[in-house]
């Protein structure tokens, strides 16, 4: 559902890519969000999602030192993105969290904050993204590998040969889409929460990919450009508004470059900040007072929703546009929701891939929806099931 609001000032979230090797001081500023103020005053109240477990332990007591009360930082320890999406979602619908047992099982206590209050994030940390894209791609490839004993179960393969399909199954384009979305959805999960927030990421090469012709034939090698870029979910930074690339210089200080963008407009474009703080962006919960709040829904997992609902309603004729009376007509409206169900839930770059192998077969829903030929539509069937 689209969202529209007027062109007046309302208040801005601070949104960072904080990315770069080990020990340049991430996770360190990412806590400094427990130094803010909000606009009433009151202390910041920290929802800090540890994917590298342990990585603020030991900074803990220096901001209690620096006058931060530990009560307002919330750590949670997961390697889950299905649980941080989670604890997002209760961080954004402003609901109780509970105490964890040892077991990691809810406790019926709630968890507070400094004033004995329940606790309500004003800042989300996701510290440990890449860990946790290492995590979704493997429970992909798990799930890959139970998706080729299926399949080699149907082809009634034995011994070695069902071994090597099964063990040597790897993604597919389709969990490969899965894996952008599922980045993307986060992000925007992050923005649509109203709260401020930040991720961070290990460092990794950028490569690109280079056409090699030798003895007569062809092939192709990842080469690296000598760039950096964040581990984990592709284009992580589309949609943060800051982009952070933490270096450590020749004299072993850290240092942060600002990477392509800074939204905020705290800082230029390409900036070398020496001693790089977070404390630099509290102008921004200044100018924050006395603006309206608007935030934005999760655009992306909803748009793909909506499009599921135009898409079943165009190719199922819900808008009672006539179809051919046959006799057939009980099989063509199984095929039609079959094909609905199976089109409406795949994502676009799927559907843009399996286009081309339509030919001259109907392809948009409205075309689809005025098939009355069953051999048609089984053909059609036959293509997006593979």
């Amino acid at each position: 559902m689209a969202r529209a609001r007027k062109g007046t000032s309302t208040q801005t979230k601070l949104g960072f890519l904080i990315y770069g090797e080990q020990g340049t001081w991430k996770s360190s500023m990412c806590l400094e969000f427990a130094k803010y103020k909000r606009e009433d005053g009151k202390p910041f109240k920290v929802l800090y999602l540890d994917i590298e477990s342990g990585s603020i332990d030991d900074y803990i007591d220096g901001l209690a030192e620096q006058g931060v009360n530990p009560d307002n930082i919330y750590i949670v320890y997961t390697q889950s993105l299905g649980e941080v999406r989670e604890y997002i979602k209760r961080a954004t619908l402003n609901e109780d969290f509970y105490e964890l047992d040892e077991n990691g099982n809810e406790t019926i206590n709630i968890v507070t904050d400094a004033e004995g209050n329940p606790f309500r994030a004003d800042a989300i940390v996701v510290d440990g993204v890449s860990v946790l894209y290492i995590a979704t791609q493997q429970g992909l490839t798990e799930f890959s590998k139970k998706r080729a004993t299926v399949r080699a179960k149907k082809n009634e393969l034995t011994g070695i040969e069902k071994v090597v399909a099964i063990e040597g199954s790897g993604l597919e384009l389709k969990d490969f889409n899965t894996l952008v979305f599922k980045g993307q959805d986060l992000i925007l999960d992050l923005i649509a929460s109203g709260k401020h927030w930040a991720i961070t990421a290990r460092e990794t090469d950028e490569k690109e990919r280079v056409k090699v012709v030798s003895n007569g034939e062809t092939s192709f090698n990842s080469i690296a450009t000598g760039r950096k870029m964040p581990e984990g979910f592709k284009n992580m930074g589309y949609n943060a508004k800051t982009v952070l690339h933490m270096v450590m210089s020749e004299e072993g200080d850290v240092q942060a470059i600002v990477e392509n963008k800074d939204r905020s407009l705290i800082h230029r474009q390409n900036e070398l900040l020496e001693n790089p703080t977070l404390m630099d962006w509290v102008k921004v919960i200044e100018r924050n007072k006395n603006r309206n709040e608007f935030v934005l829904a999760n655009g992306l997992g909803e748009s793909v929703r909506t499009e599921q609902k135009i898409y079943e309603k165009e190719i199922m004729n819900i808008d009672n546009t006539p179809v051919s009376d046959t006799g057939n007509n009980s099989v063509i409206d199984q095929h039609k929701a079959e094909i609905t169900k199976i089109m409406s839930e795949m994502d676009a770059a799927k559907r843009k891939t399996i286009k081309t192998q339509f030919g001259d077969l109907p392809f948009k829903p409205s075309e689809i929806a005025a098939v009355a030929d069953i051999d048609v539509l089984e053909r059609i069937l036959e293509i997006i099931k593979k």
